[in-house]
């Protein structure tokens, strides 16, 4: 590069640019904690912390081990016959912390202590903006993967692919403090080191022959691997990747039967060697987590218990694309897993140019170009595309190989058009630069919106409730969403957070709220509290793993001590069994059970009977659905109406006012099918409710309940089916508690939550 007559240093122009493109990226996510401070006011700012509540859930858990890691060099709060342990998780009994992976924990540690020398800075404050300063790292590997292959204009495109893609960006910003913001820079650093060390073995001349050269690379590649083992248990990926990568190159170099054959392979054999040594030294069950992690992300649950993968939003299958012409070139903004592989990548011109970059690298290894690095990538960009339709969140891990491969292809056609002296080869070479990278700027530009905190102040509230007015052996019962905020913020055992919600926890919380049994409901709290997985465990082992062992278990705990004793006997156990069998159904619980329902979790109520009755004939799943409405139209009469969608069908709610006495009936619009039955409907004023008969009346009670509350600003209107409403998680939520007599109502209820004990 020339300015004004004078060459520059390349070293340096790269190294310029890299800066000017972690810098851009930085502030990028800046802006967008800023946004959110600003747009959201103080019920979103932590009084604690003095910065904005974490943007999910998984954050507090990270928190509370760095926090432990802190105080005790150790994650989890103390040491059980020797090893970590997190006692406030999967209660009562917590679980084993020695395989928290914990780089970002010891980074943020490191800064805290760092920054403390400069003024008062907190962990807390730490974690807050420690992720969008991490995650612009990703730059650096990037560039240098394109730039050695390609020149400045691949590694300028792909510099800004990666570190601004939607995917990336979104799970990056400030109060974002997940294993997400140090996977994709480790995992590229991995890979990055492993290509420099394969050429400085197998390159000819200089590049190869210099022999301090030839021993930095291996140094810098087991540090790499070392970082990647301590990032996250899903480094297994990449070391799959790359142990591939070296098969497919070793295979073909053998079949070219050419000169120094052994000297071209012995590099692939010693890396090879030493990721297995690496990863079986430090993770003896690395098979075994890769064949659990292998099973749950391609085939779901399976056996007695459900998947609760298939719940969450970042675990669902994504689209190709979302939101029409505009969304394939970022002018349209989406929001979180709504979006596409094609949105979150970039828009459709980096994606189009990574894949035609990716054709090319295959003709050419099939031509006979035995390159390494072009053989990594394809194994890269493949397997990541695979995990990207299987998951949202698996669209950022496949974001990297795009913006290399897309970063080369833009670097190959301005070099084609330079090379040829086309006219006005520059502004030709700028306006594919700018296509290509502009959606992912734009994008992460508008995308702020979607950087808000998950909670607020009102459900910190009534945790702060019980941190000061509980007992420290309290026992918090909720679903498994708000878990490790529970942990974090009240400092209380939970028997149900984000590292046990597959198994048998989903199932049983599902059924203790959507059963209607509350004897049911509070007996499963009781059981898990008291023993844990125990009694379910003893269960399986005495009738068979089966569906009829779990309705047996069922029938059981609807009932008390002395029935379960006798119907034990009846089954065929000895006195012995009994009594054991018994202990750990109807175990003795010392500490207080605390119920936790919190008012988000309405929109998430279908799924607590879709976890619960799994596998069962009678499965309530399709009937229970709740939701508030705000889409309001007129109907064909001019009557208000409200629409709404359930399992992809939408329905319209109208209601009427006939002489003092609500009405409301749902239809299926353009269908000659009768109105769906409302079983009442309930209308609150002035702290009075008032229930009245629905239409059309399902037999059994399996229609609709609608809720009017008329005392806010703007009446509320709620839909929810009967059974829902019925069921112990309706009762509790929406008519709390009145006539219950397992739950009762507790003072510690504020803000965004109720709370019952469980008598």
């Amino acid at each position: 590069m020339n300015i004004k007559g004078r060459k520059l240093n390349p070293a340096v122009t790269a190294a310029a640019l890299i800066i000017l493109i972690m810098l851009v990226s930085l502030a990028l996510r800046i802006l967008a904690g800023k946004t959110v401070s600003s747009r959201l006011g103080e019920d979103y700012m932590d009084p604690e912390t003095g910065v904005p509540y974490l943007t999910e859930m998984d954050s507090y858990y990270h928190l509370r081990m760095t926090r432990d890691i802190m105080n005790y060099s150790h994650a989890g709060e103390e040491l059980k016959d020797g090893e970590p342990w997190d006692s406030l998780s999967y209660a009562p009994f917590g679980r084993s912390a020695k395989n928290y992976s914990p780089l970002m924990a010891r980074i943020a540690v490191f800064l805290t202590g760092f920054l403390g020398h400069f003024g008062d800075f907190p962990l807390e404050k730490t974690v807050y903006w420690q992720g969008a300063f991490l995650s612009v790292l990703v730059v650096i590997p990037v560039f240098i993967m394109a730039y050695r292959l390609q020149g400045l204009i691949a590694a300028l495109t792909a510099g800004i692919l990666a570190g601004l893609n939607y995917g990336y960006f979104l799970h990056t910003v400030p109060g974002f403090y997940d294993t997400d913001t140090v996977i994709s820079w480790v995992s590229s650093l991995f890979f990055c080191f492993s290509i420099l060390l394969m050429d400085s073995f197998v390159s000819k001349g200089k590049a190869g022959g210099k022999k301090p050269r030839r021993l930095i690379f291996p140094v810098l590649f087991i540090i790499s691997l070392l970082l990647l083992i301590l990032s996250w248990n899903i480094y297994y990926l990449f070391a799959g990747i790359l142990i591939l990568a070296l098969a497919i190159y070793c295979a073909l170099s053998f079949k070219d039967k050419e000169a120094g054959l052994k000297e071209k392979l012995t590099p692939p054999a010693l890396i090879f060697l030493t990721i297995i040594a690496g990863i079986l030294i430090l993770d003896r069950h690395f098979f075994t987590v890769l064949y659990d992690q292998f099973t749950s992300v391609f085939f779901g649950g399976s056996g007695l218990f459900p998947d609760t993968y298939v719940s969450v939003s970042e675990m669902r299958k994504p689209s190709l694309i979302a939101g029409g012409l505009t969304g394939l070139f970022q002018m349209k903004v989406l929001s979180g897993s709504n979006i596409g592989i094609i949105n979150a990548v970039g828009g459709a011109i980096p994606c189009i140019l990574a894949l035609i970059m990716f054709v090319f690298f295959i003709r050419d290894t099939i031509r006979g170009e035995r390159r390494f690095d072009h053989i990594l990538f394809i194994v890269w960009y493949l397997s990541t595309l695979v995990l990207a339709f299987r998951g949202w969140r698996f669209i950022m891990l496949f974001a990297v190989p795009s913006a290399i491969l897309a970063g080369l292809l833009t670097g190959k056609i301005c070099s084609i058009l330079r090379d040829r002296k086309m006219m006005d080869w520059q502004a030709y070479a700028a306006m594919l630069i700018l296509l290509c990278i502009f959606p992912a700027l734009y994008g992460a530009y508008r995308s702020n919106a979607d950087s808000a905190p998950s909670v607020n102040r009102f459900l910190d509230t009534p945790l702060q409730n019980i941190r000061s007015n509980t007992a420290p052996g309290t026992i918090l019962a909720s679903w498994w969403d708000y878990g490790y905020f529970f942990e974090e913020k009240a400092g209380r055992r939970t028997i149900f957070d984000g590292g046990s919600q597959n198994g048998m926890r989903v199932y049983w919380i599902g059924k203790a709220l959507s059963t209607k049994d509350e004897k049911l409901s509070a007996n499963i709290l009781r059981m898990l509290s008291g023993e844990g997985d125990k009694g379910t465990e003893k269960m399986l082992a005495l009738f068979g793993e089966s569906r009829d062992t779990l309705s047996l278990m069922s029938e059981l705990l609807s009932t008390d001590r002395e029935s379960a004793l006798s119907a034990l006997r009846e089954k065929g156990l000895s006195e012995e069994q009994a009594e054991e069998t018994v202990s750990l159904l109807f175990p003795h619980v010392k500490d207080e059970i605390l119920f936790i329902i919190t008012h988000d979790m309405l929109p998430i109520s279908q799924w607590f009977a879709t976890f619960g009755y799994y596998g069962e004939e009678e499965s309530l799943s399709a009937d229970n659905y709740s939701l508030v409405l705000n889409q309001e139209f007129k109907t064909e009469n001019g009557r208000a109406g409200w629409r709404f969608n359930r399992n992809g069908e939408t329905l319209e709610l109208s209601i009427e006012d006939i002489n003092g006495t609500c009405k409301a009936s749902i239809n299926s619009p353009g269908q000659e099918s009768p109105s769906l039955g409302v079983d009442r409907v309930i209308v609150t004023e002035s702290g009075f409710s008032s229930e009245y008969e629905g239409e059309n009346a399902a037999s059994g009670g399996s229609g609709w309940t609608v809720l009017i509350n008329k005392d806010t600003p703007d009446p509320t209107i709620t839909v929810v089916t009967t059974p829902l409403f019925e069921s112990v998680f309706g009762r509790l939520y929406f008519q709390g508690g009145n006539g219950m007599e397992q739950f009762s109502f507790s003072d510690l209820s504020d803000g965004s939550a109720y709370i019952y004990k469980v008598k």
